[in-house]
């Protein structure tokens, strides 16, 4: 679902957009809300090892196209950096 998501940033600025197409989205969550959207951008920036803490500033849906837009504000003041989401597989857990 996260390789469907197509961002675009505006240079000099802390918002990002996303957008995906609606079924995708629906695939994992069974409403279209804020909450949903949010679980998805925290998962988004933790499985591509963004820095700054993402904030859903507005979601929308263009039918037309199936087509979800979110919009998020990044909070980039701390102090560290988030680790790289890592999917773990049988061998390396079967290893530790």
């Amino acid at each position: 679902m996260m390789e469907d998501i197509f961002e675009t940033v505006k240079e000099g600025s802390n918002v990002v957009y996303l957008d995906m197409p609606k079924k995708d989205f629906l695939f994992k969550y069974n409403n279209f809300n804020r909450d949903s959207a949010q679980n998805l951008v925290d998962n988004y920036f933790k499985e591509k090892g963004r820095d700054g803490i993402p904030k859903v500033e507005e979601i929308s849906l263009d039918d037309s196209r199936g087509i979800m837009k979110i919009t998020v504000a990044v909070n980039y003041e701390r102090d560290f950096k988030l680790e790289e989401y890592k999917i773990p597989d049988s061998l390396n857990e079967a290893r530790k």
